[in-house]
């Protein structure tokens, strides 16, 4: 039978962000509004809510903001492509 038992060193790091706070670092910008952050201790996952705010990052969260950024680059093409041409 396995047991899972925390290390000491993943406990000592869930205090750390526990009692000061996560430290977020920008992994991925999804559009101008939305990014993807996680936490340089304990790499914990998180996202922008509607409201500006972080959220834990869950797979439906990870999918929405997938859509997003490839909606955005397909904005960016048709913009810079078709629509900015002046004929």
């Amino acid at each position: 039978m396995k047991t899972n038992y925390l290390t000491e060193e993943t406990v000592k790091k869930n205090y750390r962000c526990t009692l000061l706070g996560h430290d977020y670092v920008e992994t991925k910008k999804v559009n101008f509004h939305f990014s993807e952050f996680e936490c340089s201790v304990c790499k914990m996952q998180a996202t922008n809510d509607t409201r500006g705010h972080k959220i834990t990052l869950t797979s439906k969260l990870k999918d929405i903001n997938e859509t997003l950024f490839y909606l955005n680059l397909k904005k960016q093409f048709l913009s810079k492509f078709y629509l900015g041409k002046d004929s």
